[in-house]
């Protein structure tokens, strides 16, 4: 008499419904894994390319700053520092005359006085300031009345992009306030003779808020002016 075979439908059936359940678990753990890793990595190179950003946009500063300098003449009665640093030595601006002609019978250096350059960093009190700027115009207050956006401020990224004479810019950004130091000022500037000082302080922060350099990025450039 032969036997009937075993019904183990439900055992397996039971089985493979718990392997599926298990690999899902896995899978899914595996997926957040590798998520949690490709958003690791992605925002590492995002720090990484913020912090080679932070070094190109110093010295890219700096080079613009210098260039722009070394046309200064500190026999120019305009040639001046401005807005005192009061927490420590240095000033936050420095302003300049550019020679635009020589007079044919005296042979005096003509300056252009409505587009005057003015070198501006970080400042909070008069014609603020949250970046680091070159402007150009009258006086400081014009560059400030002109070039300022609607935030009330210079050296931000709303800053007007009205133009001058020749197309030159009111405001000429070359340091966002998103670079700003751990402490200290971003910019200053000092005035010994025909020598001037300049020093830019930067750092980044990641996409956590927190600063990316555990010491500030510090660069200093020494010009020797014109008589």
């Amino acid at each position: 008499m032969s036997r009937s075979p075993r019904k183990t439908t439900h055992r397996h059936d039971g089985f493979t419904l718990i392997e599926a359940a298990v690999t899902l678990a896995m899978l899914g753990i595996f997926v957040t894994s590798i998520i949690a890793t490709t958003m690791g990595l992605q925002d590492t190179f995002l720090e990484s390319q913020t912090v080679s950003n932070l070094h190109l946009r110093a010295r890219h500063a700096l080079d613009r700053i210098v260039l722009l300098t070394g046309q200064a003449v500190t026999g120019d009665a305009e040639f001046s520092t401005l807005q005192a640093n009061t927490s420590a030595d240095g000033f936050h601006c420095l302003r300049f005359r550019l020679i635009s002609g020589i007079d044919t019978v005296t042979g005096a250096a003509i300056y252009d006085d409505n587009l005057k350059v003015f070198i501006y960093g970080d400042h909070d009190t008069v014609n603020p300031c949250s970046g680091l700027i070159v402007g150009r115009g009258l006086d400081l207050s014009t560059v400030f009345t002109t070039g300022r956006g609607s935030d009330g401020r210079l050296g931000t990224t709303d800053d007007a992009v009205n133009t001058l004479t020749n197309g030159i810019p009111v405001v000429e950004l070359l340091v966002r306030p998103t670079f700003a130091p751990r402490s200290g000022d971003m910019f200053t500037v000092d005035v010994i003779g025909r020598l001037v000082t300049f020093t830019i302080r930067l750092n980044a922060r990641g996409t956590d808020g927190n600063f990316l350099l555990p010491t500030d990025l510090v660069l200093t450039e020494r010009v020797a002016l014109r008589q």
